[in-house]
């Protein structure tokens, strides 16, 4: 099974108009046993995971760098515990040196526990797209995406499912085909829906967010029908879209795909 842990993209945000969709940013977990498991991205979401003390070996794949895919990470408690065992893995740019991302993370007076504080037993990994990884039944296929700066899509394998993992995305590239073949016959594609089509192309009155980075639930239906995915999830919730929004987006899509589901916190699929 896969938790959906954060679901929100951009910024958290928390009050009484996010309850039921929750304000926590991307974060994604499969347990491969009572004392592994697989995340993806490091937003606010990971923080949740402090309470399952039974974990001692983490395996962190990252989409991306951006602020609010890692955001999590230096709140997470096993990073302090020399008892646990964590594995990160993300994308190899040669702008960036494998230890770049704990000495941005762990920094005063940005973070205030240096890098030398963390007790766990850290590696990091460079991967390339087109690497296959397995984790007992946990199978995980990676793909380059298109989102500034890069961005890594992570197909999971499950005994029972598959599912397409693809936050951040904007479609309308050469990468679009590439999606769709490696979305084919998926049981569940989590897409980056961060707009609606109004807002996107900036017909709702405010500016247009071509280039952002985002896509809308159009295109992830225009996808999934196109890769025969059996359900699209709605993901990477724009902060700025409370519960009734993304209520009404879920039935707009729904009219066009019966089997829309939008992503909320603690999802399990």
């Amino acid at each position: 099974m896969l938790h959906l842990l954060g679901t929100r993209g951009t910024l958290p945000v928390s009050g009484q108009s996010f309850v039921k969709y929750g304000g926590n940013t991307t974060c994604l977990m499969a347990p491969v046993s009572n004392e592994s498991c697989v995340i993806f991205d490091g937003g606010t979401g990971l923080t949740s995971l402090n309470k399952y003390t039974n974990f001692k070996e983490f395996h962190i794949f990252l989409s991306h760098l951006h602020w609010d895919h890692i955001v999590g990470m230096p709140i997470f408690h096993a990073f302090y515990n020399h008892t646990k065992s964590i594995n990160i893995y993300l994308e190899n740019k040669v702008e960036m040196e494998s230890t770049d991302i704990l000495d941005v993370l762990f920094k005063p007076p940005f973070f205030p526990v240096p890098k030398s504080k963390l007790r766990a037993d850290i590696r990091i990994n460079l991967i390339d797209s087109g690497e296959q990884f397995q984790f007992g039944k946990v199978g995980i296929h990676v793909a380059d995406g298109h989102h500034p700066d890069g961005v890594l899509m992570h197909k999971i394998i499950l005994p029972e499912k598959k599912i397409l993992f693809t936050s951040d995305y904007e479609h309308g590239s050469e990468k679009d085909d590439f999606l769709i073949e490696f979305a084919r016959d998926c049981d569940h594609m989590i897409f980056d829906t961060t707009y609606t089509p109004e807002e996107y192309s900036g017909e709702g009155g405010g500016m247009p967010k071509v280039g952002w980075g985002h896509s809308t639930y159009a295109h992830g239906i225009e996808f999934v029908k196109k890769a025969g995915v059996k359900n699209l999830i709605l993901f990477h919730h724009n902060p700025d879209y409370n519960d009734i929004m993304l209520d009404e987006i879920g039935i707009l899509a729904r009219r066009q795909f019966k089997n829309t589901h939008v992503a909320y916190d603690g999802m399990i699929l």
